[in-house]
């Protein structure tokens, strides 16, 4: 599908950076026991187990990306606040350590401190990127991987530097920069007269060059499962633990309302059917049996169980799953147009659908479901804004429920399955129907 063409504003980048900081949770659970999606939401610093002092360091971070505070000041305040609460004490070396006053264990000396601002400051950044490129995907749909190139750089970023991917390339999902602690890579978006004036190639990720592999992340030889880029002399390189995800992608959402209807659905056609959709999905429906395991759930989880699953994988992730076609609109008196599908939905739909092969390409299906719809029934069970949509794609009937949240002003996915012609019968007997075929 060509870009859109029209740009989806989300505002300015900086704005989009402390957003993204101020979304971050913050847990003392060692990261090492989470999960990728679980990671990318909180804040953790390894072997930190005071949450007071975890909130401290993420707050005063959050007051830093607002007021452009250098790491210098930075550093000096957060010392300085550090000290008035007891947490750092002489070593005796004419310095001084963090101590974590739960566990009086050593955090480290302050020079640690650099990482932890840089890190979480660069991945802030590039949240903000990312979402002022995809409000000029009209212009710039082609993204180049920008390493430094100096001696710091790591051989791993070092041999992506130049890859050229369009934005909707699986290749994003897991190496958007950055990528480890204190990386320094960005991404740079081209035009098509960029590409040409550089002689640039544009790579396609697939099995060739994107991989599963186990990583080994300690001495005793424990790894955990991640994805590999091949390069073409057949070495992997991974991120470091805990950044094989986008940063960028969190809060994501271009208004789609503003904008033309038809563009509009043909961005839900691609955002439904994308690479960047399709492995969400996938880590999703991996994560969830992980978490699982971890919880020694076993068989269905019950509803206090499915919350607590939903509540550790949930990462604020929101995907444009259709557009409402105006007939729609009119006859359900909902203002609002696009309709949005999260991940929080999606880990709930991965519980409900286990065993019934229902997959990414049933998602691909949403925009048209939701935008021609053979039936609109009101959903009498969960009240006035709740809304059955029934279509019959590829062979097979499909029953949308979705529902519309006053208080965010907007219309989320509540669940999505396969139906049938009985079902289709009770319904048009006894639910308010505002459509039917």
């Amino acid at each position: 599908m060509a870009a859109p063409k029209s740009a989806f504003a989300l505002g300015l980048a900086p704005a989009k950076a402390v957003e993204w900081l101020k979304a971050k949770q913050v847990t003392t659970e060692n990261y090492r026991n989470l999960t990728a999606s679980e990671t990318a939401k909180v804040y953790t610093i390894a072997r930190m187990t005071d949450l007071d002092m975890l909130n401290d360091i993420k707050q005063s971070m959050v007051r830093a990306a607002e007021t452009g505070q250098s790491f210098h000041d930075w550093r000096k305040d957060i010392l300085q606040h550090l000290q008035n609460k007891g947490w750092l004490h002489p070593n005796g070396h004419n310095g001084h350590d963090i101590i974590d006053p739960g566990t009086g264990e050593v955090f480290g000396a302050p020079r640690r401190l650099e990482t932890i601002f840089r890190t979480n400051m660069q991945a802030a950044y590039s949240a903000g990127q990312y979402q002022s490129y995809m409000a000029n995907l009209d212009n710039r749909p082609y993204w180049m991987y920008d390493a430094v190139g100096d001696a710091r750089t790591r051989p791993a970023h070092a041999a992506m530097d130049g890859l050229v991917y369009r934005y909707s390339d699986p290749f994003w999902t897991t190496f958007y920069p950055p990528n480890g602690y204190n990386c320094r890579c960005s991404v740079i978006a081209l035009s098509e007269q960029d590409m040409a004036r550089e002689g640039l190639a544009l790579s396609v990720s697939g099995p060739h060059n994107l991989v599963e592999t186990n990583k080994v992340y300690n001495k005793k030889g424990d790894s955990y499962p991640t994805i590999a880029y091949k390069a073409p002399d057949g070495s992997l390189y991974t991120t470091d633990r805990g950044f094989a995800y986008n940063a960028g992608r969190m809060n994501y959402r271009p208004d789609l309302d503003k904008y033309d209807r038809a563009l509009a659905h043909e961005f839900a056609k691609a955002e439904m059917g994308g690479a960047e959709f399709q492995a969400v999905f996938k880590q999703l429906e991996e994560e969830f049996y992980q978490v699982k395991g971890r919880l020694k759930i076993e068989g269905k989880p019950d509803s206090s169980k499915k919350i607590q699953i939903r509540n550790t994988l949930q990462r604020q992730l929101k995907f444009a799953a259709g557009v409402l076609s105006l007939e729609t609109q009119n006859l359900t008196g909902i203002k609002r147009a696009t309709v949005w599908l999260s991940d929080d939905t999606l880990v709930k739909q991965v519980d409900s659908r286990e065993g019934q092969n229902f997959g990414v390409v049933q998602y691909a299906l949403l925009p048209e479901i939701i935008n021609t719809p053979d039936y609109v029934f009101t959903d009498g069970k969960h009240g006035k804004n709740s809304f059955l949509l029934v279509s019959r794609q590829n062979g097979d009937d499909y029953l949308a429920v979705l529902k519309y949240l006053e208080s965010q002003d907007e219309i989320f996915l509540d669940s999505f399955r396969r139906t049938e012609e009985k079902e289709i019968e009770r319904w048009l007997k006894k639910q308010p129907v505002l459509k039917r075929k």
